[in-house]
């Protein structure tokens, strides 16, 4: 496939199954050919199974609560998102968050843009948000983000939950390597900050953003892992459940997107 290359989604999660299993899905889902999935599971206790379906789709699972550096349990995000990214094998990386959606056509988009602009990244200007209801916010989200994996590499994470992917964005932003408002684009990602889907949201891996130092209050709120149960890939009309608030949005919107766009993208799925 050297005419695609490969984009890497890396997740790291903490037990949070529902989450996982619609953000798989979603990786499932994508139009781009040529990419993988790195499922990196913290909790130990519960571990995630390595399915053969999932497997034989690129999606890789290690379960591993260990710092790879200081041979301790983590204390932060960053040293979490520095592990996992040892195991991708991607041109490109981005940053699959579990409790976010990502529409079909996000990883191609991004790539086809990268090729425009000739920059190692592609970050739109505006992304869905959800909390309550549904809209378009500008953003400064690494998640929305597909970046050069050695570009990532080279500048590396914070080691400060809450802002551990300024590391390698606010450096890739300065050094005019991520353009910040691409006005170019159809919405392919959305923050989703509460939609009913996780569990005692709106708790992340990160942990209280709001008091940063303390890491652990998230696992037992955002966990719902129960043993024994399988990860299982959706069919179309439970996929058509996720993406139908995205989808009436930008139906409701047409007018707002580029034309060229939404006939690349859009108008070619069979949803």
């Amino acid at each position: 496939m050297e005419n695609y290359p490969k984009v890497s989604a890396v997740m790291c999660t903490y037990g949070r199954f529902t989450c996982v299993e619609r953000a798989i899905n979603c990786f499932l889902n994508q139009s781009y050919p040529n990419k993988e999935l790195i499922l990196f599971n913290t909790d130990v206790e519960s571990p995630y199974l390595e399915d053969e379906n999932l497997y034989k789709h690129n999606v890789i699972v290690y379960n591993n609560n260990i710092d790879f550096e200081t041979q301790l349990q983590y204390t932060n995000v960053g040293a979490i998102r520095r592990d996992a990214l040892t195991y991708a094998t991607g041109d490109y990386v981005v940053t699959w968050d579990d409790d976010d959606v990502f529409m079909p056509w996000f990883m191609e988009q991004a790539v086809d843009r990268m090729k425009q602009t000739a920059l190692p990244s592609f970050k739109p200007e505006m992304s869905f948000f959800y909390s309550g209801h549904l809209r378009l916010v500008r953003n400064t989200l690494e998640a929305s983000v597909v970046a050069d994996m050695k570009k990532v590499q080279e500048y590396g994470y914070l080691l400060e939950t809450g802002k551990e992917g300024l590391g390698w964005y606010t450096k890739m932003r300065d050094n005019k390597e991520l353009h910040e408002h691409d006005d170019y684009y159809l919405p392919s990602y959305c923050f989703n900050w509460h939609d009913g889907n996780e569990m005692n949201a709106p708790h992340k891996q990160s942990g209280d953003i709001n008091n940063p130092n303390n890491f652990n209050n998230h696992k037992e709120a955002s966990k719902d892992y129960v043993d024994g149960r399988q990860l299982k890939i959706y069919d179309k009309k439970s996929m058509d459940n996720v993406y139908r608030p995205y989808f009436s949005f930008i139906k409701e919107h047409y007018a707002d997107f580029p034309k060229e766009l939404l006939d690349k993208y859009f108008i070619q799925l069979e949803w």
